[in-house]
C-alpha cells in the first residue's frame, strides 16, 4: 500500500516501509494527526494517503499511519 517518492523511495531501497520517519516526527503540529502535507513531506503519495484516510477527514491518525501506511 505505500507508495513513496523523491529522495524518500531513493534512500528507502527495500523494506521501504519500515523506512518512514515514526509518527510524532512527521506530526509537525503536534495535533496528532497528519495533514497530506505532512505525508507528503515524508513521501506518503497522495493516492496512498486518500486510501488510508478511512474517515475521509482529510487528516491520517497514528493508526492509519502505522498500520496503513507504514
Amino acid at each position: 500500500m505505500l507508495a513513496l517518492s523523491g529522495a524518500a523511495a531513493a534512500a528507502s531501497g527495500s523494506g521501504e516501509a519500515d523506512q518512514l520517519p515514526k509518527f510524532s516526527a512527521v506530526d509537525q503540529d503536534g495535533n496528532s494527526k497528519l495533514s497530506l502535507e505532512e505525508a507528503k513531506a515524508v513521501g506518503v503519495e497522495k493516492e496512498t494517503f486518500k486510501e488510508e484516510d478511512l474517515d475521509d477527514d482529510g487528516k491520517l491518525t497514528k493508526y492509519d499511519y502505522k498500520y496503513g501506511v507504514k
